[in-house]
């Protein structure tokens, strides 16, 4: 990996961290996530399971400032069987992502919240050059609270990420519409896309129902030996539509379940330089089903 954003990630990391200091606050988070196969547009099909697993922990700084550290490891296992779009090949196998960032938030008079987020990446398939799997970016909120239900806000994401910076706006909400509805975001923003919109109803203190909808856009190098493009680029898009039970127990803690859709999917590789389309199919339309265990303490 190229040295100076890891060294300065790094750094912002061990001073989140001061010798000594219990955290505020910590979290964990496991979560399963299966993607029906489905049909490939040009034939063949395509399917993925995956686990991903958060943790991190969160430091006051003073009254009205915190500093964290989140670790994300997702690992993603794909089942291709003969994708014509892709000569027949495989396009990759399983990809992983590692990421740490580092949240910064501050509290402002009159309601106002500062947020920043530094983070770096390593995306890539089993097999890849780990110095090609590179990304990093910076993601910006501010957020005005105008009760203790009721947030909005906005945001700025920029990614430079596997031969690519991206840049895109987003929306904060956490907002309580009425006695039992709630508007929220339901994902976190990074590099694979902002974090979407949900709309949940509170049947008790202990059960949650909603339902949502996100875009995301997974980019990540390509292996040494793959077949279609060696040390190439591979891109996932969809956009995922869903169902969600939530159940919040004693202590702090939370089982998701979610049911829904995978759908607008496409896949595509690129040469090395991410320019120029070597080959790509779109995904028909795939049920999907996911599972979390989320806990803070």
């Amino acid at each position: 990996m190229q040295m100076r954003p890891l060294v300065v990630c790094a750094a912002l990391a061990l001073a989140a961290s001061p010798v000594g200091a219990a955290p505020a606050s910590m979290n964990f988070t496991a979560a399963w996530t299966n993607i029906f196969e489905t049909d490939l547009g040009q034939g063949g099909t395509v399917g993925l399971s995956g686990l991903t697993v958060t943790g991190g922990a969160n430091w006051g700084l003073s009254q009205t400032s915190s500093l964290g550290v989140q670790v994300r490891v997702d690992v993603d296992n794909w089942q291709f069987d003969k994708p014509v779009g892709f000569g027949g090949l495989t396009p990759w196998q399983a990809t992983n992502r590692f990421s740490l960032s580092v949240p910064y938030s501050m509290r402002l008079d009159g309601g106002w919240n500062v947020a920043l987020t530094p983070s770096i990446e390593s995306n890539g398939e089993e097999g890849a050059s780990s110095s090609k799997t590179l990304a990093y970016g910076m993601t910006g909120m501010v957020m005005k609270g105008f009760a203790q239900d009721k947030v909005i806000g906005l945001g700025v994401a920029v990614f430079r990420n596997i031969e690519e910076t991206r840049f895109f706006p987003f929306f904060v909400v956490d907002w309580k519409l009425a006695e039992n509805w709630r508007l929220s975001n339901p994902l976190q923003v990074s590099p694979s896309g902002p974090a979407g919109l949900m709309l949940s109803y509170q049947l008790s203190p202990q059960w949650e129902l909603g339902a949502g909808a996100a875009y995301r856009s997974y980019r990540f190098r390509l292996a040494n030996d793959n077949p279609v493009a060696s040390e190439g680029v591979g891109e996932a898009d969809y956009m995922p539509v869903f169902a969600q039970a939530t159940y919040r127990g004693q202590g702090g803690w939370r089982f998701d379940l979610y049911g829904g859709a995978m759908t607008g999917g496409r896949l595509k590789v690129m040469d090395r330089s991410g320019d120029n389309d070597i080959a790509k199919d779109d995904v028909k339309t795939a049920p999907a089903m996911a599972a979390s265990f989320s806990a803070r303490f």
